[in-house]
């Protein structure tokens, strides 16, 4: 007696349950973008899920069926940004925990590569901006910081913040841990914020029509003086070595 031979699988179209999951993701993901909009206009206690769900063409039932309630919404938004911010902030932590994890660290390689380390920030400043509703959301959570921001700050920026607080540490012989070095290494970020998170009244201070070229260069400049004047390191004299 022949054995049967087993029928063919047919492949999941668009309209099968792989379509269904993609539009599930699209939708989740508008549900998520919409409410950032929301959120970084009005804030938590203004933005209704209501108005949420009919700017993103949902309804109120398939809103809360992806989130459930609007803190998780909330917090959804959050959790997204700091998807993205991971993937910018990681190489900067790796690159600084590979060099400090070398017990042959001199004091000239840790100055360069805190000095590369802010041009590569500073960097950014040309690069492909935030979106405005990204960069209110993270705005409102500083000056008002609820449970979100924790999600932020475990992600990323205190990720940054950490091990660039374990380089400046090692360049002024104090621990990572410290109040002192803590402090400083926020205020030596200081300029780039305010050039990144206040770039439009920035560039109009300075009659810059954007951060390009020799005005990228001048920006670079001032940062890595500033974070010399922060930290109570000597200027490095031409044809001599770092003191």
């Amino acid at each position: 007696m022949k054995r049967k031979s087993a029928r063919p699988r047919k492949r999941r179209t668009a309209g099968g349950r792989t379509g269904v999951y993609a539009r599930g993701t699209e939708t989740r993901l508008r549900i998520i973008e919409t409410a950032l909009e929301v959120f970084g206009a009005r804030g938590f206690e203004e933005a209704s899920t209501r108005l949420i769900a009919a700017r993103a063409n949902v309804n109120l039932a398939a809103l809360h069926y992806y989130f459930g309630s609007k803190h998780a919404l909330y917090r959804a938004c959050a959790e997204h940004i700091a998807e993205y911010g991971e993937g910018v902030v990681a190489p900067f932590v790796t690159r600084i925990e590979s060099v400090l994890a070398d017990p042959r660290i001199t004091p000239r390689r840790l100055r360069s590569l805190l000095h590369a380390t802010l041009d590569a920030l500073a960097d950014r400043l040309v690069s492909p901006r935030d979106p405005p509703s990204w960069i209110a959301f993270v705005l409102r959570e500083q000056m008002h910081p609820t449970a979100a921001y924790a999600v932020l700050h475990k992600r990323v920026s205190g990720r940054l913040i950490g091990a660039a607080a374990a380089l400046v540490g090692r360049l002024i012989d104090r621990p990572a841990d410290a109040e002192d070095t803590i402090l400083r290494t926020l205020a030596m970020f200081g300029p780039l914020m305010i050039f990144q998170r206040a770039r439009g009244a920035a560039l109009q201070a300075l009659r810059w029509p954007d951060f390009a070229g020799d005005r990228l260069a001048m920006v670079k400049t001032v940062v890595w003086d500033q974070a010399i004047g922060v930290l109570g390191l000597r200027a490095e004299r031409r044809g001599r070595g770092v003191s």
